[in-house]
């Protein structure tokens, strides 16, 4: 490990998963920000946290994001020990990753299965949000493999009809553009449960009247599990896995 000083990463947030000369993993827990979202901010993130980490280490080490997550989903990052090889890892990111899975509840009953959904996406960055085309308007493609791990269908009690539906979904990409998952689910109908920017952020049930012992979780239900990928400076082949979440698990009970 670089320097000479031991050091320990302790945060709610953030847990260590790797590291070695050139590279950190880590799992992130829901709520937090993996970079600043200006020069100005003071919010904690990701990077803030594991800077101070390795600069216990040495003052002069330093630590560089290779890849984000939204601020509300959860699960594993990789960064960089220098910057030289964080952009190498960027510029080859897709040769790089041999596997990258992730799980998500989707609201309602996906259209199969299993399946892939292909969509052209257009990010429009100055209201922070990504359009989703069937036909290629100039986008940048998109492609998203699915398969249905678990669906649970509530019933109301009096008339024991399906008034909402559940899908515990597992998910792998093919490219990974901003907001890829959450825009993909929403363009089939069923929106991650939780977001507010693709969904319809619904936290409770739709029938106020509904008993249930289902619990909804109070977040963005989407987790990125598992990632693989080749050591660029070692060439061998790093496999991370991290559990689905017990609160997504539990809605499936």
């Amino acid at each position: 490990m670089r320097g000479k000083k031991q050091a320990t990463l302790h945060h709610p947030k953030l847990r260590l998963v790797y590291e070695d000369d050139n590279l950190i993993v880590v799992e992130k827990q829901r709520g937090l920000l993996t970079v600043p979202v200006n020069q100005f901010s003071k919010e904690m993130t990701a990077i803030a946290i594991l800077r101070a980490y390795v600069r216990r280490q040495h003052p002069r080490n330093n630590i560089f994001v290779v890849h984000r997550l939204d601020r509300e989903t959860s699960g594993l990052l990789v960064f960089a020990r220098t910057q030289a090889l964080q952009e190498y890892m960027r510029t080859y990111w897709r040769q790089l990753v041999t596997q990258r899975t992730y799980v998500a509840v989707a609201e309602g009953i996906m259209p199969k299965e299993e399946g892939t959904i292909t969509t052209w996406l257009t990010e429009d960055k100055r209201n922070a949000v990504v359009y989703s085309s069937p036909v290629d308007d100039g986008g940048d493609i998109a492609i998203t493999h699915y398969k249905v791990l678990k669906t649970n269908q509530i019933l109301n009690l009096k008339s024991q009809i399906s008034n909402s539906a559940y899908s515990l979904v597992e998910l792998h990409l093919d490219t990974g553009r901003t907001n890829q998952i959450r825009v993909h689910l929403a363009s089939v109908g069923c929106p991650v449960l939780g977001d507010r920017k693709y969904g319809h952020g619904n936290y409770e049930l739709p029938n106020s009247n509904q008993k249930s012992h289902i619990a909804i979780p109070d977040r963005l239900c989407l987790h990125a599990r598992v990632l693989e990928f080749i050591n660029p400076v070692t060439e061998q082949t790093l496999h991370f896995e991290t559990p689905i979440p017990r609160e997504f698990l539990r809605m499936f009970h």
